[in-house]
């Protein structure tokens, strides 16, 4: 059941786009920019999902023991570069795809290994932010063809209405949170 909740947790309750803001810029603009197909994506899921486990890996048997836990940001990043650089090189000989993904890649790797505590849950919440960015797609692109088929054009005023939007969709989850999964509050 623990597992179930914090699956929950950071897929909805703390989305990873929504809440800490990952990947927000890519969310604003998806549909517009062409994307390179399922490929890149399956890279980056398994560079991802690799560098947290490598990751997790070197921190549990090699950083806590010396206690020298202050350098895994360092240490997921070389981990992070050199699996991405293989996958990457990979893709381009396979597919000719050229698309590479960092910030987002990285942040979702930092933040799976500062806020789990076993390799089961570093996977767990990869998997979490994964489904959570899977989950505000559908509502972005919905708002972005409500939008486009009234007259507007992807500008300021796109953008403005777009973080309104997301700051409406932040208050639901929010309230949701609140009264519906703590019914003792209301009491």
């Amino acid at each position: 059941m623990s597992f179930l909740n914090s699956f929950l947790y950071y897929t909805i309750f703390s989305s990873v786009v929504l809440i800490y803001g990952i990947g927000l810029n890519r969310i604003a603009e998806f549909g517009i920019s062409k994307t390179n197909g399922l490929i890149v994506f399956l890279k980056e899921i398994i560079g991802i999902l690799l560098t947290s486990i490598l990751s997790w890996l070197i921190i549990s048997e090699i950083l806590i023991p010396l206690k020298i836990l202050e350098v895994f940001p360092v240490i997921s990043f070389l981990i992070f570069i050199s699996v991405n650089s293989l996958l990457e090189t990979l893709v381009r000989l396979t597919s000719k795809h050229v698309k590479s993904e960092f910030i987002v890649s990285f942040l979702i790797v930092l933040l799976s290994l500062s806020e789990s505590t076993s390799l089961l849950n570093t996977i767990l919440i990869c998997a979490s932010c994964f489904v959570s960015i899977a989950l505000i797609v559908p509502f972005c692109i919905t708002f972005k063809n409500n939008i486009l088929s009234n007259g507007f054009s992807i500008n300021e005023k796109y953008y403005s209405l777009f973080f309104v939007f997301l700051g409406i969709l932040i208050l639901m989850m929010s309230v949701w949170d609140i009264i519906w999964l703590n019914p003792g509050v209301i009491k």
